[in-house]
């Protein structure tokens, strides 16, 4: 039996590599301490957690298992870990089966169902099968994030198939069901077709084939289009309620589930999973955005301006003081980072307020103090340490200014977020 407990969080020490966070006035934010208060053991592997755990407002909402059956959907009070609503996938809901279907992705050394949970216009999409196997019909059931009841329903697939829906992106009040065959990494194996759901109503508001939703944001959404020989797939930023194109890209993106991030605004492609080769484009507008030139991976953080950040690693030596960077979305300039670890690199994850959350890493290092090390951080824009380092390795699967979720090994690890 799972005994959940308020402990302060063991193994957090501080690490004297880097300057206070908020040391320098007007560039800094304010430092933070972590309790961990709760866990909960979980099916899936902890580094599948990115997406399918959720912080929405003082709830946590988890989805764990794939596929209809040994899955469950679970809403806990964040503060404590105390149940406030399950949905049991062992047993039939309204419309049949939850089906905890998603774009596949690889998790060294086993592939998974990766469903996103997101909460749009009060209620949680999730996907439904009216049989556990074989050929079935399939839809989108918008879950009341308070009750954990059915609000409505939406037969996408309402005739027998192989093919089974899966919610692909969520915008301000729309939610793009995918009808595909999401089994593998390279999805979907058969031409996808894309519904537009109302989110209040789950009312059809327009659709389409050869079409996969990615993210969205807003009132827009990002979505990958199978290209006439179906070769190739293509991203498009559309309106989320009339399906309109904003912006068509002309680079191919190398999966459907290839593309960086969706935040505030804005989403970052990668075509071509290559570093150095990216597309950022705002959503509102359909405006591309010039990026700066690096060869290092950026990535889109929401924070509050939104940014995008990056560090070269290593290679900092050649380039001066600090390897960190950050950019002000959308027309800020690349500015490097003021407090800059002597043999330590990060890489950025999520973003929320002033923090940048993330994994610190030791490199190679001659002096006293640089100890090998990996760890869960937020820094401030200057690149200062802002909370004690988790030495767990652990995967952030969501942040906000008050909890922290991380997957571990075999559990969903919940920390709260204070000043210090």
């Amino acid at each position: 039996m799972l005994v959940r407990r308020r402990t302060v969080l063991l193994g957090a020490a501080s690490v004297p590599l880097v300057a206070a966070c908020g040391a320098s006035p007007g560039d800094g934010a304010p430092p933070l301490k972590l309790e961990k208060t709760w866990q909960e053991p979980l099916i899936t592997p902890g580094e599948a957690m990115p997406g399918r755990a959720r912080i929405v407002g003082d709830s946590v909402v988890l989805a764990d298992g794939s596929g209809a059956g040994k899955v469950r959907l679970v809403c806990f009070g964040a503060a404590d870990g105390v149940r406030r609503w399950t949905l049991d996938g062992s047993k039939p809901i309204a419309n049949g089966w939850l089906s905890i279907v998603g774009p596949a992705k690889y998790f060294s050394p086993i592939t998974i169902q990766n469903p996103g949970i997101r909460l749009v216009g009060g209620v949680i999409p999730i996907p439904y099968a009216t049989a556990q196997k074989g050929a079935t019909t399939s839809g989108i059931i918008g879950v009341d994030v308070q009750t954990g009841e059915p609000a409505w329903s939406f037969a996408a697939a309402p005739s027998p198939t192989f093919d089974r829906t899966m919610v692909t992106a969520v915008a301000a009040s729309v939610v793009l069901a995918t009808v595909s065959r999401p089994y593998g990494p390279h999805w979907p194996v058969t031409s996808p077709t894309t519904i537009a759901v109302d989110a209040k109503t789950g009312t059809e508001l327009w659709r389409a084939t050869g079409v996969t939703g990615l993210s969205g944001d807003g009132d827009s959404v990002v979505v990958a289009r199978r290209t006439a020989n179906s070769a190739t797939w293509l991203p498009e930023v559309r309106d989320a309620r009339t399906g309109k194109t904003r912006w068509a890209g002309t680079s191919a993106i190398g999966g459907t589930y290839d593309y960086q991030a969706t935040a505030a605004d804005f989403v970052l492609l990668n075509p071509g999973n290559s570093r150095g080769h990216y597309e950022l484009v705002r959503l509102s507008t359909g405006e591309q955005l010039d990026l700066p030139e690096t060869s290092e991976s950026l990535v889109l953080l929401g924070t509050e301006p939104p940014v995008l950040a990056w560090d070269s690693g290593m290679s900092w030596f050649a380039k001066g003081p600090n390897g960190f960077v950050t950019q002000t979305l959308p027309k800020g300039r690349a500015a490097k980072g003021k407090q800059r670890p002597g043999s330590l690199t990060f890489k950025p994850a999520l973003g929320s307020g002033p923090y940048l959350w993330g994994e610190l890493q030791s490199k190679v290092g001659s002096k006293k103090e640089d100890i090998k090390f990996t760890g869960t951080v937020a820094l401030d824009r200057t690149g200062a340490l802002c909370s004690p380092p988790m030495r767990d390795g652990a995967a952030i699967a969501d942040v906000s200014q008050q909890w922290l979720l991380l997957g571990l090994k075999d559990h969903l690890a919940v920390h709260r977020i204070s000043p210090a």
